[in-house]
């Protein structure tokens, strides 16, 4: 018998024993990250944090080892039932839009559901009544936060002119619009290879995993933080849905082959500060800009491809297939988590004619992370995700935490942002969002190797003790009940006062700078 067979004999004789060792070593993994937790709290200050892209120009010391955790199937992706592709409807901004055509036509709430003019719009909504009517009420709040938002001008106002130079560095402006990436025009066998020159041989790659291999490496040169790819998954592809068409079906292009992730965090203390202080638009343009220069590169090595950037253009739903390409899990707020950056993190997409090898999906345990902890949902001024013990609803097929996309949108119509868009709530308050120093890295690595959760409870227990929530009603402006509160107070650059000279009428709910 060798020593390995023996050693594991003696442990099934002595389950006590095996038990004690596997107890006392995760208790002792449990006490070091309670140790360091407390450091955390003075690293977690610090705003030189990395924010996401690292110390190397590749962006590999931000990755967490995947390899040992890769499987053939995302554990947060269980099917219960036949699998249906999203429809135009399922997509919260085409919804958004057809209510604001409607009310430009003349329709109004009292007509009812039955006369609203799109009947995309009637049949998704036919059987969620509760959730039109949300959705009005969205309009209704965005209503009374144009009549009161103009007051706060000087506590928000850094904030507010933050979140503006990033959405119009983006997008432009309504007389000046900014067009990139460009948008497809015509078919997507044209449109796709808008970049590729007819005149010029196309360089071949020696292999699928050289193709991956560079596109990674140049996704980090662009600016991408995370990156993986997959393939073509249909289940997560819109149905009559292609820009630069007038009308179209349910295929899905021949061209298309391999899908390439990207991820990009949004800037950390004003995220934290959420909701008046923080923005999405900082990652959006970093996001349209790093996979739109990866489309023009690979178009001039002679390449199609088709980016899907946020806000609105897309024709795929990019969080599964983020978690298809390995970057992480599904979270009980219907976001990608990682484990570089929990759940701050953006997403674009490049879809592309190249074959490129495809990375697996990974189980991390954070299912059975989010399952205990719960804070995301506690925490939500709207009451949109949901507190179940366990995935409570079926959403295409797919076994899945209930997430009322219409209440939480009526939120980001009622916060006090410059443009009455995104609460980001959720995202500031989960534990895995956290700055990328030493202490997060101790967390990230001993959560998903501990299987007696020890690690988790510690964490979770530490968190619930150790840092304060503001009530969730506080994250409300003043005219809903709150008192715009964040779950971090925000950074001292963001506060007027320290700048300019403006009566201070306002204090600060959340935990103290950078906690």
């Amino acid at each position: 018998m060798t020593h390995e067979k023996h050693a594991a004999t003696q442990d099934v004789a002595n389950p006590s024993r095996r038990n004690f060792l596997k107890i006392g070593g995760a208790t002792a993994v449990a006490a070091s990250v309670a140790g360091a937790i407390g450091a955390g709290f003075q690293l977690g200050r610090d705003p030189d944090s990395y924010v996401g892209w690292g110390r190397t120009e590749e962006g590999k010391d931000m990755f967490f080892d995947r390899d040992s955790f890769r499987v053939d199937y995302p554990p947060t992706f269980r099917k219960v039932a036949e699998i249906e592709r999203p429809e135009w409807a399922s997509h919260l901004f085409n919804r958004t839009g057809s209510f604001r055509n409607a009310f430009n036509e003349g329709w109004t709430p009292d007509m009812g559901l039955e006369t609203f003019p799109d009947e995309r719009i009637r049949v998704y909504y036919r059987d969620m009544p509760d959730r039109f009517e949300e959705m009005l009420r969205a309009f209704r709040e965005n209503e009374s936060r144009k009549a009161n938002i103009e007051r706060l001008r000087d506590q928000f106002a850094i904030g507010w002119a933050y979140d503006c130079a990033h959405e119009k560095a983006a997008y432009g402006t309504h007389d000046h619009p900014i067009k990139f990436p460009k948008p497809p025009e015509g078919p997507p066998e044209v449109a796709d290879y808008y970049f590729v020159d007819p005149t010029r041989k196309k360089l071949d790659f020696k292999s699928p995993q050289h193709a991956s291999e560079l596109v990674k490496t140049m996704a980090h040169q662009f600016g991408a933080s995370l990156v993986g790819i997959t393939g073509i998954h249909k289940e997560f592809i819109f149905k009559n849905m292609m820009r630069g068409v007038e009308s179209w079906g349910d295929e899905v292009p021949a061209h298309w082959k391999s899908i390439i992730v990207i991820g990009i965090p949004m800037n950390w203390d004003p995220m934290y500060s959420a909701i008046g202080y923080s923005t999405s638009y900082d990652a959006y343009h970093k996001c349209r800009l790093a996979i739109g220069k990866l489309q023009i590169f690979l178009g001039e090595l002679g390449y199609g491809s088709r980016c899907q950037v946020p806000g609105n253009d897309y024709e795929m739903t990019i969080p599964p297939l983020g978690v298809l390409a390995g970057l992480g899990e599904a979270s009980r707020n219907g976001t990608l988590m990682t484990p570089e950056l929990g759940t701050n993190i953006r997403l674009a997409a490049l879809v592309t004619d190249i074959d490129l090898e495809h990375d697996k999906p990974v189980d991390l345990g954070m299912q059975h992370f989010c399952q205990d902890c719960k804070i995301c949902a506690t925490s939500c001024p709207s009451g949109s995700i949901s507190l179940s013990d366990k995935p409570d609803t079926v959403i295409r097929g797919f076994k899945r935490y209930d997430f009322n996309q219409d209440s939480c949108y009526r939120m980001w119509q009622s916060g006090p942002t410059a443009m009455g868009m995104g609460c980001r709530a959720c995202i500031a308050v989960c534990p895995y969002t956290r700055k990328n120093n030493w202490i997060h890295t101790i967390v990230r690595e001993a959560d998903p190797r501990d299987k007696t959760g020890l690690t988790r409870t510690a964490l979770l227990a530490m968190q619930h003790n150790m840092f304060y929530y503001p009530e969730a009603e506080a994250y409300h402006g003043d005219w809903n009940g709150g008192h715009m509160a964040g779950y971090h107070q925000p950074p001292e650059w963001m506060r007027t006062e320290n700048f300019f000279n403006v009566d201070k009428t306002w204090h600060y709910d959340g935990n103290w700078e950078g906690i």
